[in-house]
Formats: structure tokens, sequence, C-alpha cells
């Protein structure tokens, strides 16, 4: 049975054809970037949450030099991070408690992986932004581009019969479509996409207040014991009376 849309397609120019082609692949390229980020930040998330219970119920232990483990997901490198400085920073202080300087250190390094990280996370959405900003105007050139042939056909045919304005009638319809099954879908999952990488990103700073918390708290246990103070001298004038 022959399609009005495949029969649309076979009979227009060439303008038109390219047009509706590069709206082909932009929706093909579109879709291939929805199924794969659905899929990586659905296994961000789940790796980020597993980790952070681990993390919570660890506590301190994590902080622990000898410990070398390979964390799966993106809090991996966060935590690989945050570790190397709080070392860093341990050397420094020679055993006493870390001040605030040093805690601010360990933060900024946490703080400039998650943003290595978020940038993962928002990979390919760029290409979904400019699907949904360009296909309406690619498609809108189209139609521009039918319209102009419909009239064309017109002044060949002398009339503004059907037969006359339908071929490029039928041609602005179809690039108008097109252009709008590209920019729909792109639109919608741009949004969702880019609200489910926001969450995983608070996901981020819940861990690094979740680390910072457990270096205050390994710091208490580890630090050196303070010196008892010295003995207060009596006073003078107790030891002329005695």
């Amino acid at each position: 049975m022959d399609h009005p849309f495949i029969s649309t397609l076979l009979h227009s120019g060439p303008v038109g054809q390219s047009i509706l082609a590069g709206l082909l692949l932009a929706s093909i390229l579109t879709w291939w970037v929805i199924l794969w980020k659905v899929g990586a930040l659905r296994q961000a998330e789940a790796s980020s949450r597993r980790f952070l219970a681990r993390f919570r119920e660890g506590g301190p232990e994590w902080l622990d030099p000898a410990r070398r483990m390979s964390i799966d997901g993106p809090l991996g490198p966060v935590y690989a991070e945050g570790l190397r400085e709080v070392h860093l920073q341990r050397e420094i202080a020679d055993g006493a408690r870390l001040g605030p300087e040093a805690m601010s250190r360990i933060e900024a390094a946490l703080d400039s992986e998650i943003v290595t990280q978020i940038a993962e996370l928002d990979r390919g959405h760029v290409i979904l932004a400019i699907a949904a900003s360009a296909s309406p105007f690619v498609g809108l050139f189209g139609t521009v581009w039918g319209i102009m042939n419909a009239f064309r056909g017109m002044s060949l045919e002398g009339s503004a019969g059907i037969a006359a304005v339908a071929p490029g009638v039928a041609e602005a319809l179809v690039t108008t479509v097109a252009g709008l099954a590209v920019a729909i879908p792109a639109v919608v999952a741009y949004n969702l996409l880019n609200r489910r990488a926001q969450l995983i990103g608070s996901l981020y700073d819940r861990f690094s207040q979740e680390f910072l918390r457990a270096v205050v708290l390994s710091g208490r246990r580890d630090a050196r014991p303070a010196p008892p103070p010295a003995p207060e001298a009596a006073p003078v004038f107790a030891r002329r009376n005695g």
C-alpha cells in the first residue's frame, strides 16, 4: 500500500528530500542519545545510592590509609580524590587535628571532582538541546520551500487547482511534521534527563557532606591527646606563711 508520507517523499524535490533526510538522521541520533542517557543515568544513580549507604555504615573506617578499594560508579573518583587529600593534609598536620584550612582544602578537592562527574552526567544533553531548538526551524524551512513550490506550480499551470498546489503543499506539511517529530521528543527528554542529572548531583553533594563529617569524626578519634595542664604553683604569700 502506498503510504502518503513515502509517496510525498518520493515526489519531493531534492531540497525537500535533503531536509527530510537530515531530520531523519537527527531523529535517529536523538533517540540513540535518549536511550543511552536513560541507561547511563539509571546506572549512575543506583551505584551512587549503594555506595552512599555503604559509606554511611562504615563512616570513619573508610578513611583508613590502609584501605585500598576500587569503587564502581561516579562516586568512586570523588571518594578517591577526597581520600588522597585527607592523607596529604594528615601528613602535613603530622598527627595533629586537622584545622579549618585543611578541611577547606579537602572540601575543595571533593568539589573539583564532583564538577567533573556532573559534567560527565551532562554529556549528550547538548545534542538534545540542538535537536529541540533547530529541528522546528529546519522543518519551517522545508515548509516555506514547499509553499514556494506550490506557488510556482500555480504559475506554471495558470490556475489554482488542486493538481497545481498539492505537491508543494504536501511537501510543506511533511517537513513541518518531520521537524516537530524530532523536536518534541528531544524537548521532553532533555528536561527529564536534566532533572534526573540534577538529582544525582544532589547525591554527590550529600556524599561530600558525609565525607567531611567522617573526616571530623576520625580527627577527633585519632588526634593526639592534649598534654595535662601543669600544676599551679602556690602563691608566694602562702609559702612565706608556711
